[in-house]
């Protein structure tokens, strides 16, 4: 089933990537969006994150974080397991897998890597983001880093892929 999803899905993306639409569609109202290229942020950290994919209760599941409160600009947010490109990493896949083990604790020898999204700008924190996608082919025995990981959210991909679950809310960030 998980494998069968992820070469339907990789072949798909052969005949291209959404990229500006999907980022428009997903993206705060007042945030310009555009096709992203690295060089264009030549001060931008970098960071990867890695879009893991697996089947639970016979469906196939996505696995999101909540991350802790602290003093910074991400806090208390939900996202995909990533994060800040290191020195020691090889590759921009390198830090997705390593920082998915990190966060919650599946290894790089359970995930299969299929595919890579387009790249996005993150104005608010200056991180240029490089999105896996992977799987593994049952339920990880998810291992939680509690500096790093509040709790985990786990979401059948239906439900995401159903438009009803789409809305705007307006907020305001640091009393402006």
């Amino acid at each position: 089933m998980i494998k069968e999803f992820a070469n339907a899905l990789s072949e798909k993306m052969k005949l291209g990537l959404p990229g500006f639409e999907a980022h428009k569609l997903m993206a705060p109202i007042s945030r310009p969006i555009k096709n992203y290229e690295e060089k264009d942020y030549p001060n931008a950290k970098k960071s990867s994150v890695l879009i893991l994919f697996y089947p639970f209760n016979e469906e196939i599941h996505i696995v999101f974080i909540k991350r802790p409160s602290y003093d910074g600009v991400h806090s208390g947010q939900v996202s995909f397991p990533g994060g800040k490109s290191e020195e020691l990493d090889t590759s921009r896949q390198h830090t997705a897998l390593r920082e998915t083990e990190e966060e919650i604790g599946v290894t790089s020898s359970e995930i299969t890597v299929f595919g890579k999204l387009s790249d996005i700008y993150i104005p608010p924190s200056n991180f240029f983001v490089f999105p896996y996608l992977g799987y593994t082919s049952t339920r990880p025995d998810f291992k939680l880093d509690p500096t790093e990981v509040e709790y985990l959210i786990e979401a059948p991909i239906k439900l995401l892929a159903d438009p009803k679950i789409k809305s705007t809310l307006k907020m305001q960030r640091g009393g402006e």
